[in-house]
């Protein structure tokens, strides 16, 4: 029979009504428990809490990485595999994390070992997987810092390529940012001062070791009063990116090729469905931008009063953030589609300054061109007044007509191409393809199409990394609440008040009963079915492919080739390798680790759990399963 066990200082589990063990809003959980002891503390408000919650379930990667799925698996064809996931794998398991830690009470560490003794380990590893994003997270977010300062000043620092000046007094572009553009040179050079590769680590640098600290300085003044303080942050970098993201689509629907990026991300590709690839992508997605098994949800839950309907809570969040994943791509598809014609109309005006001059320069000693060719293209009446060497060059050809006669024979003019004149092949359709991901798409992307606004650029850069900068810090609650949760549960801090501990080992129908005890009602035989046979197919489906996805084909990083000023894919050292294998296992093997350790009897746990807050007490669905 399941049990419910209560450890530390309690004398036993007292049979109280569900009226009895309602927690409070706006201050603190209620409950007995020995004179002294501390309440849990509880969110001011429940739109506080939703608040919370969607900061840290819509965050930079709902921005930047969603819409680089989008354009990477076929446009709006990926909008299928997205939402599937997100029934079958991010709600149940939202509505599942939410409930367990509303209905224990506790960080991740604690609720583990309450469900099951040999289970603490789950929770020591997500810990240890919060440190790990914690590491990385907060340098994103010092990006964000470096370009924000730099926004403060006009012309932006990454709209023209920096120059010097040669023996001969000429006046020449950076030749690395002549093969790229300014927004990539800035970022690369300026920002990261990348190195050739990962075995050369280059040198220190100070502003941004001072953006880092800027950073961190901020999140520990966000969450130095714990919920009480992070909880009023919450409604600014909840609100703030939303705000800043429906201005950035009135501006990006105005520009020139926006509808074309719009048109070009709803544009579905089936044929892509058919692979494995887009299917995992869209499960780890789901995982990334709601949060779930990172313990944030659950300390967040925690919080919560207990009868605070968490079904109804899972199904607006999970709502929300497919909303803002498809709002937010729209936003950055205008932007795509702006850059893409812009960069296909200067294609063009090459392609229109290039042929005339090489029709010119016919008969040169330096061009090897077919005659017969050339006397063919000029034949054409409506063009050699404008194009074809012994006629009237002053009529200037167009885009137009430079599309409509010689876009599809570009490959007919290689052997045209003079050594300081080269034919370009110009299609809009692989501008819109090119896939830039994450950063590249944050800081270059949008830098370079901020660029294009004007006078007004700095004023754009400085929102935008605004926005970006609200989105990091709301994220980054949710990994500094797991680490809180886990030092209080721990009881690392000797300091720290030592609480009640309710430990419930229970099937799935007794859980099935604590909720409905929570909510009024129970979960249905769909939700049951997802959380005991759907999802951990679906879970063990991601890590096998995973698996596979990963050791199919070498493991590579992309590497700065500074000849061609371009990324390249490079392959690991051994002691990056070992690394990040040391990392991998530093999370993973605390769940075997810490069960067998309590099967041999080498360590116990059970007076490790003074951190929660919530009063040793029964319920009326408790009170039946109690030995």
């Amino acid at each position: 029979m399941a049990e419910l066990k209560v450890t530390g200082a309690g004398t036993g589990c007292q049979n109280v009504t569900s009226k009895d063990v309602e927690s409070g809003v706006g201050g603190t959980s209620s409950g007995g428990g020995d004179e002294g002891q501390r309440k849990r503390s509880a969110w001011d408000s429940k739109l506080q809490y939703l608040f919370m919650v969607v900061s840290f379930a819509v965050g930079l990667g709902t921005f930047w990485r969603f819409p680089f799925l989008t354009q990477k698996h076929g446009g709006g064809a990926f909008l299928i595999p997205y939402v599937v996931m997100m029934c079958i794998e991010g709600v149940p398991l939202l509505y599942l994390e939410l409930a367990i830690g509303q209905r224990l009470r506790s960080g991740c560490v604690e609720v583990w070992n309450q469900i099951h003794p040999l289970l603490a380990g789950l929770g020591l590893t997500t810990v240890v997987a919060c440190l790990c994003v914690g590491i990385y997270f907060p340098a994103i977010i010092m990006w964000v810092c470096f370009y924000l300062f730099h926004s403060f000043q006009s012309p932006l620092p990454w709209s023209d390529c920096p120059v010097y000046t040669t023996e001969a007094n000429l006046t020449q572009p950076e030749p690395a940012c002549d093969l790229s553009d300014p927004a990539s040179y800035f970022w690369y050079h300026n920002a990261l001062k990348i190195s050739p590769g990962i075995d050369h680590p280059g040198g220190f640098q100070l502003e941004m070791l001072g953006c880092h600290i800027l950073v961190w300085g901020l999140l520990c003044l966000c969450v130095s009063k714990g919920i009480k303080s992070s909880g009023k942050v919450a409604y600014v970098t909840t609100s703030l990116p939303y705000v800043v993201m429906v201005i950035f689509f009135i501006r990006g629907i105005t520009l020139k090729g926006s509808v074309t990026g719009i048109t070009h991300m709803f544009t579905p590709e089936m044929k892509d469905l058919l692979q494995l690839q887009p299917w995992f992508d869209a499960a780890s997605q789901i995982f990334f931008s709601i949060g779930v098994g990172f313990g944030g949800l659950i300390a967040f839950a925690s919080y919560s009063p207990m009868h605070n309907n968490i079904f109804r809570d899972a199904i607006l969040v999970c709502f929300v953030n497919v909303i803002v994943a498809v709002f937010g791509s729209a936003v950055t598809f205008c932007i795509i589609g702006f850059k893409a014609t812009v960069t296909y109309e200067r294609c063009l005006d090459h392609e229109v300054k290039t042929v005339p001059e090489l029709a010119s320069r016919f008969g040169s000693v330096t061009v090897q061109c077919n005659i017969e060719l050339l006397e063919g293209i000029c034949s054409n009446g409506s063009l050699s007044g404008a194009i074809c060497h012994g006629h009237n060059v002053s009529v200037p050809i167009t885009r137009q007509m430079f599309e409509q006669e010689f876009m599809d024979r570009i490959p007919e003019f290689e052997n045209l191409t003079l050594p300081d004149q080269t034919f370009r092949y110009c299609n809009l359709q692989d501008d819109l393809n090119e896939v830039v991901e994450g950063t590249g798409l944050v800081f270059i992307v949008y830098t370079q199409a901020i660029n294009e606004f004007g006078p007004s650029a700095p004023f754009w850069s400085v929102v935008f990394f605004l926005m970006l900068m609200s989105m990091g810090i709301g994220a980054m609650f949710g990994n500094l609440e797991c680490w809180l949760s886990a030092v209080y549960d721990m009881n690392l801090c000797p300091r720290m008040k030592k609480r009640w501990v309710i430990s419930c080992k229970s099937s799935g129908r007794r859980f099935a009963d604590e909720i409905q005890w929570m909510i009024g009602f129970r979960p249905n035989i769909i939700w049951r079915m997802m959380w005991k046979f759907v999802s951990p197919a679906a879970l063990l489906a991601m890590f096998v492919s995973s698996l596979f996805l990963q050791f199919s084909e070498p493991i590579t990083y992309r590497a700065y080739n500074e000849q061609t000023a371009r990324m390249q894919d490079a392959t690991y050292p051994w002691y990056a390798i070992l690394t990040s294998t040391a990392l991998v296992l530093s999370s993973i093997l605390w769940i075997p680790g810490v069960a067998l350790g309590r099967k041999l009897g080498l360590f116990h746990y059970d007076n490790a759990g003074k951190g929660t807050g919530e009063p040793a007490t029964c319920t009326d669905s408790t009170t039946t399963i109690v030995d």
